[in-house]
């Protein structure tokens, strides 16, 4: 999968999660075409910066929002560690790439959208239906 389009099916019906989601959504794909288009090195790293900020701050919402139901939410501690693959592995050679000890290549790239796409479509939807059921969001 080289990108996704955000639409309202993906919506979990959580509005600050469906906001950045669709965010961060559209920041992967403007840094896929922009290395698909052959952007110079400071656009890459200005968009590679900016995928790994919004990441932050979005999962730790995520994180906010769980954490009082840590006990009680199924896959609590997996969608935790979902979090820190992402920046192990995506972010990770993201920001090897900054340090030139990695290239960006067009299967680095699938991988970040197809597990973002999935992690949307798995474990954050899962996450969503129990906050919503908890009358948390």
């Amino acid at each position: 999968m080289a990108t996704f389009e955000w639409n309202s099916s993906m919506n979990t019906g959580i509005d600050v999660i469906d906001t950045q989601h669709a965010e961060l959504t559209q920041i992967i794909n403007t840094l896929y075409y922009a290395y698909m288009d052959g952007e110079e090195n400071s656009v890459l790293c200005s968009l590679i910066h900016k995928v790994n900020d919004y990441a932050h701050m979005h999962f730790a919402t995520e994180a906010d929002l769980m954490s009082s139901y840590r006990d009680e939410l199924p896959d609590f501690q997996e969608h935790l560690e979902q979090h820190r693959e992402f920046f192990s592995n995506a972010i990770g050679f993201l920001l090897d790439y900054l340090n030139d000890k990695a290239d960006i290549t067009p299967e680095l790239l699938d991988y970040l959208t197809d597990w973002w796409f999935n992690h949307i479509n798995g474990i954050d939807r899962k996450m969503a239906e129990f906050l919503i059921q908890k009358g948390a969001a």
